[in-house]
């Protein structure tokens, strides 16, 4: 039986595969929120430490003000163009930690700062909390948001951080703590919810498969049953019958014939393999199940065995590409099955005259099918191909047998 893991609330990060579908979007909506949200700040910040180029050393300006300016632009990259949103985003965290825990190495000793001075990154430590959560598993993003307030609060004490009094101090730290705990709590209570929905659709598609086996292991009970039937007891009739040497030579090639495909049927019957009829049948039932105005077309049914964990992922890779089609093809979009064997293998087309899209512009890893489908299809040997255009709607193409 399939089976799934149980959810865990520290282990929801990803967002690729079969398992992580909604948690992906959620990650795709959050990094663009979060770069479009945090670029007036981060604006705000840069500019702040351009007018405070003159009190630091030079060296520490540059590689300060670069690093984090880069980080900036690669939030904005990543969310709308590459897709690698998690890298700039602990890069974006890392670098501002990194300027607020070296800042006293960037101010000359003796220096006059003017009152009420705060180093430029201090308007970047709630992005950076932000960021840790969108970027880190949530364990880490919580150990660095933590160090980072705890060391501000020590810090601002100190001549090179502004050397504010306990009262302000408190003020700006609960202030930073509380912004970078709303945000970070919404961003881990996203995911989780969004993760419990991935978990339902998983236990779904795990069931079908359970459902399409033992559904097709009653038909093939059925037809081991006809077999005895029709080949075994029509061949004893006989042979207790046969009386000239013709004839008992006759029978027992009829025996030779009921032996064989009784053995073929009992290694079916027993779960080791599944004949493409069976198959085809649960297969459709389960298809009907997930979407009931789908149309479905069989063909060439021939008795191609089909070994027990190939019927497994072929299930779970047709039925999750019904369930993207009805995600991403458009509520008028129609969906068709094309079921076909042969004697060395099968071929499932799921169809849809959706919106489509062209893969070039998709990032790979924004491309959800490419675990769920391509990879659990490759996994047992066959082969998985998608094809759509955008306005022409998309086929998935799954193969297994000798000519995949």
């Amino acid at each position: 039986m399939a089976t799934l893991s149980k959810i865990n609330p520290f282990n929801y990060i990803a967002d690729s595969g079969p398992e992580r579908f909604a948690v992906g979007r959620v990650n795709i909506l959050l990094a663009k929120i979060f770069a479009i949200g945090g670029l007036a700040v981060g604006l705000q910040m840069l500019l702040n430490a351009w007018s405070q180029r003159d009190i630091l050393s030079p060296w520490f300006f540059w590689s300060g003000f670069l690093m984090v300016g880069v980080g900036q632009l690669g939030l904005i990259y990543g969310a709308f163009v590459s897709g690698h949103n998690r890298f700039w985003q602990r890069w974006y965290a890392r670098s501002i930690e990194g300027v607020i825990m070296l800042w006293f190495l960037g101010v000359p000793a003796g220096t006059q700062l003017p009152e009420g001075f705060y180093p430029w990154a201090w308007w970047g430590v709630g992005l950076a909390a932000v960021a840790a959560f969108s970027g880190l598993p949530p364990f880490r993003a919580i150990l660095l948001f933590v160090v980072l307030d705890i060391y501000w609060f020590i810090a601002r004490f100190f001549p090179a951080y502004g050397a504010v009094d306990l009262w302000l101090n408190i003020q700006d730290t609960l202030l930073t703590f509380l912004f970078a705990a709303l945000l970070g709590s919404l961003i881990l209570v996203t995911r989780y919810e969004a993760s419990k929905v991935d978990d339902a659709s998983n236990r779904k598609i795990a069931a079908a498969a359970d459902q399409a086996r033992a559904e097709a292991a009653v038909r093939e009970k059925s037809r081991l049953d006809a077999l005895i039937h029709d080949k075994v007891l029509t061949t004893l009739l006989l042979a207790s019958k046969a009386e000239t040497a013709g004839e008992q030579h006759s029978v027992a090639g009829l025996a030779i014939t009921a032996i064989t495909k009784l053995n073929e049927a009992q290694r079916s019957a027993n779960g080791s393999t599944v004949t493409g009829p069976s198959f085809f049948a649960a297969l459709e039932k389960i298809a009907l199940s997930q979407d009931p105005e789908l149309t479905c077309t069989k063909s060439d049914l021939d008795a191609v065995e089909i070994p027990e964990d190939v019927a497994n992922a072929l299930t779970e890779a047709m039925l999750q590409a019904i369930v993207n089609s009805q995600q991403h093809a458009g509520q008028s979009a129609k969906r068709e099955l094309h079921l076909k064997s042969h004697r060395q293998g099968l071929k499932i087309v799921v169809k849809d005259n959706g919106r489509g899209f062209r893969m070039s512009r998709v990032p790979k890893n924004r491309l959800g099918v490419r675990i769920s489908i391509l990879e659990r299809v490759e996994m047992v040997g066959g082969r998985a191909f998608i094809d759509s255009r955008p306005g022409s709607g998309t086929a998935i193409i799954l193969e297994w047998g000798a000519n995949a």
